[in-house]
């Protein structure tokens, strides 16, 4: 039988081995996902800080959307446990774990949703997006519902077919449509400030040659 001391060994070096794994995982080929001279950085330490941050925020955000996952599995196992018990008793088990009634009960749609269309990808897309689903996904197929979930603007497309479902007025799609151009608008203005920035960087930069030159 192992004793105190062989157990705690053992529990020190499977931390060891998830730390290992981490850092691993981190240090691994990594494609950014922003364009940072929109931003007008091109200063290469400051973009390979930038870089190294978004790396890990998409590393925690990915172990994030791991937990959240495994927390919907075991709050719909448990809810389906205690549902022959009267009196609130799952909402009383949770709370005593300290968990809060709107993130239990989000993730049990998530968790409802994923049983329907099988992806990952639902435990990564907004509240909202979910919340409107769970509202329209029994007035729309599976293939409506995957289209919502794979988009690249998950709420935007949940509230425009709960718009056209509710048979109100298509301006409310096309203000939607309007907001969205007005971020891509943004976008565009955004470059543009960022190559003009580039620009006077690049004559500060002749100009300080030309005044050494002196």
């Amino acid at each position: 039988m192992a004793s105190v001391m062989d157990k705690i060994k053992a529990k020190t070096a499977e931390l060891k081995t998830q730390q290992n794994e981490t850092k691993t995982e981190l240090e691994s080929t990594y494609i950014s996902h922003v364009d940072y001279e929109e931003f007008g950085i091109i200063e290469n330490d400051i973009k390979a800080k930038l870089i190294n941050c978004e790396k890990k925020a998409v590393h925690h955000a990915n172990q994030m959307s791991k937990s959240i996952m495994e927390l919907s599995k075991v709050f719909c196992e448990a809810q389906k446990l205690l549902s022959n018990h009267a009196g609130g008793t799952f909402k009383k088990w949770f709370e005593e774990l300290g968990f809060k009634k709107d993130f239990v009960y989000m993730c049990l749609k998530r968790n409802d949703l994923f049983l329907e269309v099988a992806d990952d990808r639902v435990f990564q897309i907004p509240e909202r997006a979910i919340k409107t689903i769970s509202k329209i996904k029994d007035k729309i197929n599976l293939e409506e519902v995957k289209e919502i979930i794979y988009s690249e603007k998950p709420v935007e497309r949940a509230k425009e077919k709960e718009i056209r479902l509710s048979g109100c007025p298509t301006t409310e799609i096309e203000e939607i449509e309007i907001v969205e151009n007005g971020i891509d608008k943004i976008k565009e203005i955004e470059k543009k400030i960022a190559e003009h920035y580039r620009a006077i960087k690049d004559l500060e930069y002749e100009l300080s040659i030309l005044k050494n030159k002196k």
